[in-house]
């Protein structure tokens, strides 16, 4: 079975996204997944979107993507957010929104890893953020692994094998990556893992994140790649964007 290269939550930062790609190419990965948010925030949708979809094999729609092609949702965004799906709405071509009109919001790898944006299960929130999130989202998976995004911060989530009780937060364990130290999947265990952001970490660390899933070794590995921020921030000043996209780059938050 192949190693997965899992990225998501670029956000249009094509500095963060090229510093990933490049570094994938000594990790040995023969797939590159991609969880969603291709735009939205950055100031570079289209050249993003367009390396994804070069690369990644399996792609999942994220809820800015989501906004971009639907402007209804952009109502659901604070301000800075929203002022950026109506910037990326109009700098979109129309190939580019075909694009990502056509990403499904789930797909499923082997049989038994399932790819998706937010929660496999519907809640009140859509951020599996902590225990509760963790369990309720257990609860709606139906592969022993789920990969997802949407938090910008990794983790991994680590429920007992299925039965027919309902997972209850006090049985799911967190697990915080470290770069490059890879965390053991059990096999008769259940999984939730997050690789974080490339484009905009929210974990006070500014370097763009993602992760390597091996199915054959049974690991999640968080990677750290350090890019050009200063270059990626003058970018979303230069197209005018809201200046806090791109000071809170710089922070990781």
């Amino acid at each position: 079975m192949p190693r997965y290269a899992i990225i998501s939550d670029i956000h249009g930062n094509l500095h963060a996204l090229h510093a990933v790609l490049s570094r994938m190419a000594d990790l040995d990965v023969q797939e590159v997944v991609c969880l969603g948010d291709i735009v939205g925030y950055g100031p570079a949708p289209s050249e993003c979107l367009d390396l994804v979809v070069k690369y990644c094999s399996v792609i999942v729609r994220g809820n800015h993507d989501e906004a971009v092609v639907d402007m209804r949702c952009a109502s659901e965004f604070n301000g800075a957010a929203r002022q950026a799906i109506h910037w990326t709405h109009q700098v979109l071509g129309p190939m580019h929104h075909d694009a990502l009109n056509r990403l499904k919001y789930v797909e499923v790898l082997e049989d038994t890893v399932t790819c998706i944006h937010d929660c496999p299960a519907p809640g009140p929130s859509d951020y599996v953020h902590d225990s509760v999130m963790a369990a309720l989202a257990f609860n709606g998976m139906e592969t022993p692994i789920c990969l997802l995004g949407h938090t910008h911060v990794p983790v991994v989530f680590e429920a007992p094998p299925r039965t027919n009780a309902p997972v209850s937060p006090g049985k799911v364990i967190a697990h915080l990556p470290h770069d490059g130290e890879p965390i053991m999947l059990e096999r008769e265990h259940r999984y939730i893992c997050n690789p974080g952001s490339v484009g905009q970490p929210r974990d006070a660390d500014p370097r763009a994140s993602f992760a390597v899933l091996d199915t054959d070794a049974m690991t999640f590995t968080m990677h750290r790649e350090s890019y050009d921020i200063a270059g990626a921030q003058a970018e979303t000043q230069r197209v005018g964007l809201p200046n806090i996209l791109a000071e809170r780059l710089a922070i990781g938050a």
